[in-house]
């Protein structure tokens, strides 16, 4: 199911309710892994009150059937308030979108810098005590372990996507890029992630030592927490909106 065609089922469903509707994600980027990667759609509406959300989810069943993940929902005037808790979701859904209906939604968005500093800090440390407890929890197990570098990959090349926004005013599309862009200006080993985009493809090279891999892989995350430790010190460089 196309989004064009699923905007369609929106539209009957909502009306003059539904005012804009946007694509964005790895699809809008251009580094969407088929298979893989998701479809993630935007919704802006007057409001949304439970009988709108009862007719989007009427519409949605045959969308989220093809394996594609809900529409996510928001009332204009609440989009337009949320970037200081959400900034690193909401710049890159400005920089990266389609407009399928209606006006731009993300046209008029602002995102302070410190929002932006806070918010990578708090998702990298977050995600690096999370891959802590997920590695004690694999108990040592190989296809677990590899599990954990490949289901976490894309949230953090987001972050790093995030990050690089301090350093450069425009940030390629492709997520895996932008981590060998942030290499140029932050400490950390920028190729595992490499390594791992290619095992997320391809699945784990036959003989790989997932303990090794694993350890350069938590290294780099808790080298990147450092990073966002000193942006906090020398916050210089605004990300553009």
């Amino acid at each position: 199911m196309t989004p064009e065609q699923f905007l369609k089922k929106l539209k009957e469903a909502c009306g003059d309710n539904l005012l804009s509707f946007v694509v964005y994600g790895s699809e809008a980027a251009g580094d969407r892994i088929p298979g893989k990667s998701d479809c993630n759609v935007l919704a802006v509406l007057k409001a949304a009150p439970l009988g709108t959300l009862k007719s989007v989810a009427a519409a949605s069943k045959d969308w989220i059937k093809a394996g594609n993940p809900p529409p996510l929902v928001f009332p204009r005037g609440q989009l337009l308030s949320s970037g200081d808790v959400f900034p690193i979701e909401l710049l890159d859904m400005k920089e990266f979108h389609k407009v399928l209906l209606g006006e731009d939604p993300l046209a008029a968005l602002e995102i302070a810098p410190g929002d932006l500093r806070l918010a990578l800090e708090h998702e990298f440390k977050g995600k690096l005590i999370h891959l802590r407890g997920s590695y004690l929890l694999a108990g040592g197990d190989k296809e677990a372990l590899a599990g954990l570098m490949t289901d976490s990959l894309s949230q953090f090349l987001v972050l790093c996507r995030a990050a690089l926004r301090f350093y450069t005013g425009k940030v390629p599309g492709s997520k895996l890029e932008c981590a060998g862009e942030l290499w140029k200006y932050a400490e950390f080993d920028a190729d595992i992630f490499q390594t791992v985009h290619e095992m997320r493809k391809n699945g784990p090279p036959a003989g790989a030592d997932m303990e090794k891999l694993f350890s350069r892989y938590l290294s780099s995350v808790e080298q990147l927490c450092a990073v966002m430790d000193k942006l906090k010190i020398d916050e210089k460089q605004a990300p553009e909106n």
